[in-house]
């Protein structure tokens, strides 16, 4: 996900674009026979840059319980491969970008490499190989660019040969830094080194071949960089009194995501391919990030993706003002947190679990609850408040009212009740226990009477109108000193 600057390549684009045109080739197999669908259901990208995550026996039985229909891996790890067979969960596994090269070169390579990762696993319901990710914006890779087709094509006329084409495609998965001009979304292009050396004839391989091409797409990372002109109800799906909708010809676009998709359907049209099918490989929204990384919250995460998944799994789909009404497959970043990722913060809270499998907030898979039907969520002060849907009225919080009561944990409470407690307000009582979690705002001291007053306080306060009650079998009880303290702000709720 770690975007990289672009550098224009065009010495190398021009010194390989008769090779690559060349071998664009005549598909094997006439796909236009075999309409190859793929069910509405919602997708999931399974990571692994972790020490302490579940091994995949448990993350796929987590997926199952999650009601997650596909999942996207990227590598073909045996272990992994083997933990997905007969579980229901539609897979697109990946080819690394290390073992391009040997694929482009060798036929007979590419056709071992069917034979070790997918014949090998007949019971495991393998649909898309993506051969490399997001392998254009890394200028350094430029020669391997090059080499991106070819793979594609013999691991295509492989599996043309052993009878698996018509269940299996091959593809690619790009970042949206492939296109060189993004607004409005009808001016959409793809960057000059790439448009016609590579993107077109990549297109014509996706598109001859019936498979799909997936592009990864974070309307986050457009926010953070510029909050002060992308309102967070443009990049949430809000309808709040920050939106103001972008009028692009004969379509209005009330949300990022559809107008960056837009914009890259607008590139294709423009190679003469905007009729290939479109995935979104991934896109999220990070629930934690460094000091000064807007928007980078559970609340906001948690709105993006309720909100995105009703908006995949509608009935009849939503699509894009340029698709309207066409399902989009789109896969979600990512199932867990992943602490081994480098860079800044965000890159380790895409999850939607904790590494312990815990939800990092609750969001229904299957798009049927509505923002109202979820506990209230605290927006941090230092961010833009979201909106709710419903009244357009902000999500603030009262960080430190001093007239307020607070629910806190006995000092005297017995460990084994108090952690039963705390199991119960994080786990059932629907309380949001992000910032307790490591690496939190309210996760030191890192000891069990000060988190678990955290989460018995976010369950009182959202729940007291309701008729909750702070007790938890006798370990807690109300106070009237506010328990915040530094960055660690404990959620009032007057009433």
């Amino acid at each position: 996900m770690t975007r990289r600057s672009r550098e224009s390549s065009c010495s190398v684009a021009r010194r390989f674009a008769v090779l690559t045109l060349l071998l664009s080739c005549v598909l094997t197999s006439s796909a236009a026979d075999n309409d190859f669908t793929e069910e509405q259901i919602i997708g999931i990208n399974y990571g692994r840059v972790a020490d302490n995550i579940p091994n995949p026996a448990q993350a796929v039985s987590l997926m199952q319980q999650m009601k997650i229909g596909k999942v996207r891996i990227y590598d073909s790890d045996p272990d992994v491969l083997s933990a997905l067979a007969d579980s229901g969960l539609q897979v697109a596994m990946s080819v690394t970008n290390d073992l391009i090269g040997g694929l482009s070169e060798d036929p007979d390579t590419a056709d071992q490499w069917i034979a070790n990762n997918v014949a090998a696993y007949p019971r495991t319901q393998i649909r898309f190989i993506i051969v490399g990710n997001e392998l254009f914006s890394y200028p350094n890779l430029n020669l391997t660019w090059y080499q991106v087709l070819p793979a594609m094509n013999n691991l295509h006329d492989s599996l043309v040969k052993r009878g698996l084409a018509d269940n299996v495609k091959v593809t690619t998965s790009l970042a949206v830094d492939i296109l060189g001009s993004s607004y409005p979304p009808s001016a959409g292009q793809f960057r000059d080194d790439i448009q016609w050396p590579l993107m077109k004839p990549i297109l014509d391989f996706i598109y001859n071949s019936q498979s799909t091409f997936y592009i990864n797409v974070y309307p986050y990372l457009a926010y953070a960089s510029n909050p002060a002109e992308i309102s967070v109800d443009y990049a949430l799906f809000g309808n709040g009194p920050s939106l103001v909708p972008v009028q692009d010809g004969n379509y209005v676009y009330k949300s990022l995501l559809d107008a960056q998709l837009d914009a890259v359907i607008s590139a294709m049209e423009k190679v003469g391919y905007g009729d290939t099918k479109l995935a979104v490989g991934e896109t999220g929204w990070p629930s934690a990030g460094d000091q000064g990384q807007s928007g980078a919250n559970v609340a906001y995460a948690a709105y993006y993706n309720r909100r995105l998944v009703r908006r995949v799994l509608s009935n009849p789909p939503a699509g894009t003002p340029k698709r309207a009404g066409v399902f989009i497959p789109t896969y979600l970043f990512a199932l867990f947190n992943e602490d081994m990722k480098p860079g800044p913060t965000t890159e380790r809270h895409w999850g939607l679990l904790y590494p312990n499998g815990s939800e990092v907030y609750p969001v229904d898979l299957t798009g049927q609850k509505e923002d109202d039907a979820y506990p209230p969520l605290q927006v941090p002060d230092t961010t833009a408040p979201a909106t709710d849907p419903k009244t357009e009225a902000p999500a603030t919080s009262q960080p430190f009212d001093t007239a307020g009561t607070w629910c806190v944990a006995k000092s005297e409470a017995d460990p084994t009740a108090l952690q039963t407690a705390l199991d119960y307000a994080c786990g059932t009582g629907g309380a949001d226990c992000a910032p307790i979690q490591n690496g939190g705002l309210c996760y030191q001291p890192d000891t069990l009477p000060s988190h678990s007053s955290y989460a018995f306080n976010q369950y009182y306060q959202t729940q007291k109108k309701a008729g909750g009650t702070c007790d938890f079998s006798g370990t807690a009880q109300l106070t009237t000193q506010n328990p915040s303290a530094g960055t660690c702000v404990f959620l009032y709720i007057p009433g």
